[in-house]
């Protein structure tokens, strides 16, 4: 871990020097000024927001990094229009330096979890590329069927991404009321059609909920079927053998280990690696 203090009180930037490469184990550099350090590239950033210099130009080129401010006291100058360019929190001086230790632990967690749930998206996007389906107007609550699983799950995350909330899963069979703790939150719930109790269905109408229903179910006027917009066998058309072969492999390879998926075609194992060598179909492990 490389730290960058930019800090011209030399007593104070050597004490947080000496600690934080004694306690984290951390490479710190010094630096008296924001052109000085310009050209830095470190993981984390401790600044003094009172010094001579362009800070406004200093923190936008290093938004994508921690950054902690070290302030005198505090004004929009120095905490809140640096935050709003992108740093990240602020110690007042004088501080301790275990709490400037407890902030870099926890905005690296932050960081770390934040980069991990952009990999999640990423991925997600990834399996369901080949799917693309038609969001309609829509008021919570959804009801929505297919004969495709995949359109619903297209559906369900394409909805998170427009509402900006999370996903929680729940089985109506085995529902808690306690489960519900979060307005901001898509609850996507399964097994409708085993549910008589009206005022269950009641209670959870009123946040973001998606009921998911069997393709036969035909008990709830206002239900979206989806209308899935892929070239395939998703729209009835005759396909060749070896299309078929592609669309197989694409849409269940997460869903099935090779060896399931090959014995489910009648091909060998070797015989499933060719195939996704000709199809340009890779699979992320």
């Amino acid at each position: 871990m490389k730290i960058t203090i930019v800090e011209n009180e030399l007593y104070l930037a050597q004490s947080i020097q000496n600690n934080l490469s004694e306690k984290l184990n951390a490479r710190c550099e010094i630096f008296g000024s924001y052109d000085e350090a310009m050209n830095t590239n470190s993981d984390i950033y401790l600044i003094n927001t009172n010094l001579q210099g362009n800070l406004k130009r200093f923190i936008t080129s290093k938004k994508d990094k921690i950054i902690i401010l070290l302030v005198p006291y505090v004004t929009y100058a120095t905490v809140m229009q640096p935050i709003e360019l992108g740093a990240d929190d602020y110690l007042q001086k004088p501080f301790s330096i275990e709490e400037l230790i407890r902030k870099i632990k926890h905005l690296k967690e932050f960081y770390l979890l934040k980069e991990e749930l952009n990999l999640y998206k990423k991925f997600i996007d990834f399996i369901l590329k080949d799917i693309d389906v038609e969001i309609p107007k829509y008021t919570f609550p959804i009801f929505i069927k297919s004969t495709i699983n995949k359109a619903v799950e297209k559906f369900i995350f394409e909805i998170s991404q427009k509402e900006n909330a999370p996903i929680k899963i729940i089985d109506l069979t085995s529902f808690n009321k306690n489960d519900i703790k979060r307005k901001n939150m898509i609850y996507v719930c399964l097994n409708y059609d085993k549910i008589e109790d009206k005022e269950l269905l009641k209670f959870l109408s009123k946040y973001k909920t998606i009921f998911i229903l069997p393709k036969s179910y035909n008990k709830v006027d206002k239900c979206i079927e989806l209308n899935v917009k892929t070239k395939s066998i998703i729209e009835e058309e005759i396909l060749s053998i070896e299309e078929y072969i592609k669309f197989i492999i694409t849409t269940y390879q997460y869903k099935f280990p090779d060896t399931e998926l090959s014995k489910k075609l009648g091909i060998s194992r070797k015989s499933l690696w060719e195939k996704r060598k000709k199809y340009g179909i890779f699979k992320q492990k």
